[in-house]
């Protein structure tokens, strides 16, 4: 992953804060007693006007070590939209990350749901251990955490890559010490499967409807390994390769990156953007992040907000003005609007700080699958680099951080997510999707054993937000249980 977090593949859906840290009062915990089996949740009105109208707010308390039920605990923050109509029952949501609050994402996510989606089910969001407004992961102060956000992401030069490393070690060390240490062992996305499941049962769902977005698509798929039979309908937008190795992840979600670049420059070239690079977009974006390096972009503007406001920019057809304006003001010597989409990428608070996003996405991801060594990740790097390959460099180089993280992961390292007597899957894919390769989605599709591939012809990452006919289809999927027919494509709107 990189160290803000491209590699964590971010979130579809944001809420209108743009972060997740924000004083919602929705139960942030602190491991704490012991817990029995989850009961009935207490609903009431979500504080300080956090929510749209309506919407509820409840705790649940769960095992912070999911296999050791009877040791300490952790408060999980949950809230829901009722269901506007006849209620099936409930759609929980992940809007991704991982690092985001599902939780702060819910009205989003009910925005984007068709009329009968919303009629039939109450819109869920929980946030897992270590997320948004469950016992977040915090490692540094505001002040510590700015310079840690904008140090530069790859240092140039023949001391970069242990400059890089030091940065790494001194974060880890910090999220270790920090009075989220106990917790870093315990954030990883099986832990958060069988976290989901409690969910499911203290909601008294019989089985689980689910939508997921980009990482969201890993932590549904665990759950149906888990407890395939628990399934009713699961949609996993802008699915993830669970058999990738890291490295090998990371180089092909950072050459998505780089063909998103070549499209996005494409597209400027013969529209109205005002950024018309000069030779290639690569060598133009390396100008810029040179003309950074040399404090000539004004306001703090660093090598970080170049590459990570423009990595913000490609997230999204829709965003793509504001990346074009950004870029050629940049080209001007005004950095402001990359730094504007630099603090939207690695997320915010409403009160303008920088969210636990971040921090908490690092301690999920270093925890999830064995990592390189910090060699395999120099060579990886160096080969990408001699390649031009510049957002693959920049991924791959970012592992480093996991490469010196001081919580083990599981056991066993990347292998097929299986879901031997699950209902139908429908894993959606883009065939332009920057950040989730759409060969990942059919991948997933084909491991899962039920999975239904349905694709939206596009650029942009993730589908649902950007495609009235995949909406449609997911609808007919989540409410009658009816999926897509093998081989269904869908225009972008």
């Amino acid at each position: 992953m990189l160290a803000v977090g491209l590699g964590g593949c971010g979130g579809a859906v944001r809420s209108a804060s743009g972060g997740s840290g924000g004083a919602t009062g929705r139960g942030a915990g602190t491991p704490a007693a012991t817990a029995g089996p989850p009961g009935p949740l207490r609903w009431v009105p979500c504080r300080d006007g956090a929510g749209p109208a309506g919407a509820q707010c409840a705790t649940l308390s769960v095992p912070l070590d999911p296999t050791a039920p009877g040791g300490a605990t952790v408060a999980l923050a949950i809230d829901r939209l009722p269901a506007t109509g006849h209620r099936v029952g409930s759609l929980v949501v992940n809007p991704g990350g991982p690092g985001i609050s599902a939780v702060d994402a819910v009205p989003a996510i009910a925005q984007l749901l068709p009329a009968d989606v919303r009629r039939a089910f109450d819109v869920v969001g929980y946030d897992p251990p270590g997320v948004g407004h469950s016992a977040p992961v915090t490692c540094l102060d505001q002040a510590a955490l700015g310079r840690y956000l904008s140090a530069d992401p790859e240092p140039p030069g023949p001391a970069g890559f242990a400059t890089l490393v030091a940065t790494a070690r001194g974060f880890a060390a910090a999220c270790q010490s920090s009075p989220s240490g106990p917790l870093l062992a315990h954030v990883n996305t099986l832990d958060a499967a069988r976290d989901l499941d409690a969910v499911r049962a203290a909601l008294g769902d019989t089985r689980l409807s689910y939508l997921g977005f980009s990482y969201g698509t890993l932590l549904g798929a665990t759950y149906a390994s888990l407890y395939p039979t628990r399934v009713r309908a699961m949609v996993l937008d802008g699915a993830l390769d669970p058999t990738l190795a890291p490295l090998d992840a990371l180089a092909a979600q950072g050459g998505a990156v780089d063909a998103q670049l070549g499209a996005f420059a494409a597209a400027c070239r013969s529209s109205r953007c005002p950024w018309r690079p000069v030779g290639s977009a690569e060598a133009a974006l390396g100008a810029l992040v040179d003309a950074a390096r040399a404090g000539r972009l004004g306001g703090g503007v660093g090598a970080a907000q170049v590459l990570y406001g423009t990595a913000r920019g490609l997230y999204s057809t829709a965003s793509w003005p504001q990346l074009g304006r950004a870029l050629a003001a940049a080209a001007g010597g005004d950095g402001t609007g990359l730094a504007d989409l630099f603090r939207s990428y690695v997320g915010t608070t409403p009160s303008g700080g920088y969210s636990t996003e971040v921090e908490a996405e690092t301690a999920v991801d270093c925890t999830d699958v064995t990592p390189p060594t910090l060699g395999e990740v120099q060579a990886a790097t160096a080969r990408l680099e001699a390649a031009g390959a510049l957002f693959s460099a920049l991924d791959v180089a970012s592992e480093a951080t996991c490469s010196v993280w001081p919580a083990p992961a599981p056991a066993g390292g990347p292998h097929p997510l299986t879901a031997p007597g699950a209902p139908p899957i429908v894993v959606v894919g883009s065939t332009g999707d920057p950040i989730t390769p759409y060969a990942w989605a059919r991948h997933l599709a084909a491991e899962l054993g039920s999975g239904v591939l349905l694709t939206r012809v596009g650029d942009g990452h993730t589908a649902l937000p950007a495609s009235g006919c995949v909406r449609s289809a997911v609808a007919t999927y989540l409410v009658g249980l009816v999926a897509p027919a093998p081989g269904t494509r869908c225009p972008s709107d």
